[in-house]
C-alpha cells in the first residue's frame, strides 16, 4: 500500500525546485541592457592619469535618454563635478568619452557616470582617488649626461715694472764764453729816447746821475692814434646811417607817389 504521506513530501520538495529553475531561466532570458550592468571599466579607481584618457564602460538603462560623464577635484561637493563628455545612444563595453586631463592642475579627482532614463531619473557610478598630473607619480625624464667641464689653464700675467716719475724742474743753460749774460727784469730800465744803443744792440747801462735825468715817454702820440681811430669809425656810423635814411625816405616817396597814381587810376575808373 503507498503511503500519501511519503507523495505529499516528495511534491513539496518538487515545487521548490520548480520555482528556484524558473527563476535561473528568467535571469538568463533577462534583457542585456540591465542597469546593473552600467559602469565605468577604465581607468580604475586609484590609477595614474596624464595628458588624453579614453574613458571606457557600459550605459545603458530601460527606458535610456543619454548618459553624461563628469570630473572634479577632490575635496569638493557634488556640485563642483564638470561635464566633458556624453552620449544619446547606450553603449556598451565601449568608449564612452575621452577626458582632456593634460591641462589640470595636480591633485586628487574623481569620474562620475549618469545615466538617465526618459522620465528624468538616473543612475550614477563613481571611479575616485584618480591621481592627475602628480609628479610624484610622473615616469622620470632621463638627464642627458652632463660632459665635464674643462677647467681652464691659468696665464701667467705679465706686470711691468712701475717705472720712475721724471722730476720737473728748471734746467740751466750752459754759458758759452762770449756770451752775454740775459738780462734780468730789475736790469731792464727806462732808456732815454735820444740814447743811441751800443753795438750788438746793448743799451749802456745808466748811471745814478743819469737815472735822475730820464724823462718818461708822453702819451700824445698814443692819444692822437686813438683819436683818429675812433673819428674813422664814427665817420662810417654815420656814412651807413645816412644812407638808411635816404632810402627809406626814397621808399616812403616811391611809396606816397604809387598810391596817389593807383587812387587817381580808382578815382577815374569807378567815378
Amino acid at each position: 500500500m503507498v503511503d500519501l504521506s511519503m507523495l505529499w513530501r516528495l511534491r513539496q520538495i518538487r515545487f521548490p525546485l520548480a520555482l528556484l529553475l524558473v527563476g535561473i531561466l528568467t535571469l538568463l532570458a533577462a534583457p542585456a541592457h540591465a542597469q546593473s550592468e552600467s559602469g565605468i571599466t577604465s581607468p580604475a579607481p586609484g590609477s595614474a592619469i596624464f595628458g588624453d584618457v579614453p574613458i571606457f564602460g557600459t550605459a545603458t538603462i530601460d527606458p535610456f535618454q543619454k548618459y553624461e560623464l563628469h570630473f572634479k577635484q577632490d575635496p569638493s561637493g557634488d556640485d563642483a563635478f564638470i561635464y566633458f563628455a556624453g552620449g544619446t545612444s547606450p553603449v556598451i563595453g565601449g568608449q564612452l568619452g575621452v577626458w582632456q586631463a593634460g591641462g589640470l592642475p595636480p591633485g586628487t579627482y574623481t569620474l562620475r557616470l549618469r545615466v538617465v532614463k526618459a522620465d528624468g531619473n538616473y543612475a550614477e557610478y563613481f571611479i575616485p582617488n584618480l591621481s592627475v598630473n602628480q609628479a610624484a607619480l610622473q615616469p622620470p625624464t632621463p638627464t642627458p649626461e652632463e660632459s665635464p667641464t674643462e677647467t681652464p689653464t691659468p696665464t701667467p700675467t705679465f706686470t711691468p715694472a712701475p717705472q720712475p716719475t721724471p722730476a720737473v724742474g728748471q734746467v740751466a743753460q750752459p754759458q758759452v764764453e762770449g756770451d752775454q749774460p740775459t738780462p734780468t727784469p730789475a736790469q731792464v730800465a727806462v732808456v732815454d729816447p735820444g740814447q743811441t744803443p751800443a753795438i750788438g744792440g746793448l743799451l749802456p747801462t745808466p748811471t745814478p746821475s743819469g737815472l735822475t735825468s730820464v724823462a718818461t715817454p708822453a702819451g700824445g702820440a698814443l692819444t692822437r692814434e686813438l683819436g683818429e681811430a675812433l673819428s674813422f669809425q664814427r665817420l662810417q656810423t654815420q656814412f651807413f646811417n645816412g644812407i638808411r635814411i635816404s632810402a627809406a625816405i626814397f621808399i616812403g616817396i616811391a611809396a606816397i607817389v604809387f598810391g596817389k597814381r593807383i587812387f587817381e587810376w580808382v578815382w577815374r575808373r569807378y567815378s
